[in-house]
């Protein structure tokens, strides 16, 4: 890793460090600093940002309306320019080189080998001549749609009376409590967004073990903090989609400790399981759109 991705790294990390550590010490209440509330996602290309790199457009993007964002050559590229004077953020990207052995037009998953750079991106708030283009909304509202969505990944969702959410591996199932008992719409699908990423940890689905090198290097017995910030994570990113506030879960606050510790001692921990929440999120999504194709199939037989 080279030193400029290494200090990209590392300021996200200790972004979301002072920002825990004002919850731990009451200098503030318990806000996810991750929840940015949007998708980010390329102009030029139409790829959404993910891993690590969202979490960094969240963190110091957070000023800025719109969810497009671009390099300062691609900005140009669509007949618009950066204004003077503004300053980008920070990414980066991971790149695989060809393996000396084969033609350039064939890669070699085996022998090939990869680095990663930093690169800067502009928002589109930052740019002239260039128009936000219209964001798609759901028809139904946000909340119907989160209502459809979530449910049509396919998971096992039982409802209880005992005022507590969590996702059972031995049995498969997650487990919510009912509707009324959270206090918003919101509330409710946020929590449902979260149990979803533990969901897709499963052997028959990403097997996303809570054992390994990231997990028990950094995290030794407190290992269930590093699901956890998968989770949070995930459901940050899914709330985003959905077009939903990602609320904040008081139970959650207990991870401070762990995940402030942890951090400080490894930062790309946090790039770590936002890699890992991004590949739950795209588990997720392909089941709903799978779901969605086969309804639209059934209904015109």
């Amino acid at each position: 890793m080279s030193e400029k991705t290494d200090a990209v790294k590392e300021a996200v990390a200790q972004k979301i460090i002072a920002s825990m550590e004002d919850a731990k010490y009451g200098k503030d209440s318990w806000q996810k600093p991750w929840s940015g509330g949007t998708i980010a996602e390329n102009a030029k290309t139409g790829r959404r940002y993910s891993g690590g790199n969202l979490i960094a457009l969240w963190l110091f993007g957070e000023d800025y309306g719109s969810g497009y964002w671009a390099t300062y050559k691609q900005w140009a590229e669509l007949g618009a320019q950066v204004r003077k004077g503004e300053k980008g953020i920070r990414l980066v990207k991971w790149s695989i080189v060809e393996c000396r052995d084969h033609g350039a037009d064939e890669m070699c998953d085996r022998c090939g080998r990869g680095y990663s750079s930093a690169f800067t991106v502009f928002n589109a708030e930052q740019v002239d001549g260039w128009d936000n283009p219209d964001k798609r909304v759901n028809p139904e509202g946000p909340i119907a749609y989160a209502e459809q969505y979530l449910h049509s990944v396919g998971a096992e969702v039982r409802h209880a009376d005992e005022g507590r959410a969590y996702y059972t591996p031995s049995r498969d199932r997650i487990t919510l409590p009912h509707f009324e008992m959270f206090h918003s719409a919101e509330a409710y699908y946020a929590t449902f967004a979260h149990e979803l990423v533990h969901w897709t940890g499963h052997e028959s689905r990403l097997a996303r073990k809570m054992s390994g090198r990231w997990i028990d290097e950094v995290f030794g017995d407190n290992s269930y903090a590093a699901e956890e910030l998968v989770a949070e994570l995930g459901a940050a990113m899914l709330c985003a989609i959905l077009g939903i506030s990602d609320e904040p879960r008081e139970d959650h606050a207990k991870y401070l400790t762990a995940w402030i510790d942890h951090l400080k001692n490894d930062y790309r921990l946090l790039w770590e399981a936002a890699s890992k929440a991004s590949k739950a999120v795209d588990y997720i999504e392909a089941m709903a759109h799978a779901a969605t194709e086969q309804e639209v199939l059934v209904c015109g037989e």
